[in-house]
């Protein structure tokens, strides 16, 4: 762990627990192996400090704040133990989907475009275009329902040992509100993976490890929150490839509203790729997504 990472709310600087190892290394030791063992994760180590940085905008508007939350180095510590064996657990087994690129040993961004990208060229050898349509879920991280995601990790297979534990690291979390020295009171954090934490993107890769199945008539490719549907089709078959698109985009809705998240349309980008000569015969090509009309755009930024 870097040196000039901020401390959390206990605020002992990460240099100065280094230069104590020697020392506290053993209690150290024991406190995260009993944490393991008894499947209870320290209620000091559940409390967040949250220090707002202004974003553009009217700072007074808390949506014009990115919110940055600080977490004891030790809860980090324990944290990396555990994400040590539950991915271990799950890579062995095979129990993320195929078509998730995060939290996976030798995959990244790069391997999710270049597995986008090579479909599209593909379809472009075969004369054909390709419509992308990159979802956006609104603070999908803040909203996890946590009986949800419980559920979820019994899918794939986690012991009831530690679902205990990963109970006890969900439940009960607090977080205070730091501006200059001023700290706000505690308040109970009742949904979502703590944001900051170590464990947090692998709980949500799993959470959204059903996403990809819902589709029926696309492909689709995910990196932890960052979902697109991929479709290519003849320009002759338009009509088609609409009425699919669609399809799936309400079974992306309804997945969506039955784990309790929510899509944004506004934020839902759709791409068509192709030919120039293939794209200049495309007819108008619109989808819907809860009211909203999704037009082709020029440009995105995906995973940026």
């Amino acid at each position: 762990m870097p040196d000039n990472k901020a401390p959390g709310i206990e605020k002992i600087p990460i240099r100065v627990i280094k230069d104590c190892l020697p020392v506290i290394s053993p209690w150290i030791t024991s406190i995260i192996n009993n944490s393991l063992a008894n499947n209870i994760f320290p209620n000091t180590w559940k409390i967040a400090e949250v220090t707002p940085i202004p974003k553009e905008g009217d700072h007074e508007l808390a949506n014009n704040n990115r919110p940055i939350s600080l977490l004891p180095v030790l809860s980090k510590v324990c944290e990396r133990v555990a994400l040590h064996q539950l991915t271990s657990y799950l890579t062995t087994n095979h129990r993320l989907s195929v078509h998730q690129s995060g939290n996976k040993t030798w995959h990244s961004t790069e391997t999710s475009l270049i597995h986008s990208t090579d479909s599209i060229l593909k379809a472009i050898d075969q004369k054909k275009v390709t419509a992308v349509i990159l979802l956006d879920m609104s603070k999908a991280f803040d909203n996890i329902n946590h009986n949800i995601l419980l559920a979820k990790l019994e899918d794939v297979g986690v012991s009831s040992r530690c679902l205990g534990w990963l109970k006890s690291y969900l439940t009960e979390r607090y977080q205070a509100v730091r501006i200059n020295s001023a700290l706000s009171e505690k308040l109970p954090v009742v949904s979502g993976v703590p944001q900051g934490s170590i464990l947090g993107p692998l709980l949500f890769s799993i959470y959204v490890n059903d996403l990809p199945s819902v589709a029926k008539n696309c492909s689709s490719e995910s990196y932890v929150d960052d979902t697109k549907l991929l479709l290519s089709f003849r320009i002759d078959d338009s009509n088609i490839a609409l009425t699919d698109l669609n399809e799936d985009l309400i079974r992306m809705r309804n997945w969506c509203f039955d784990n309790l998240l929510l899509l944004n349309p506004d934020k839902t980008k759709l791409m068509v790729y192709g030919s120039r000569q293939m794209l200049a015969k495309l007819p108008d090509f619109r989808l819907s997504l809860l009211g909203k009309k999704l037009t082709p755009a020029s440009s995105v930024k995906d995973l940026g």
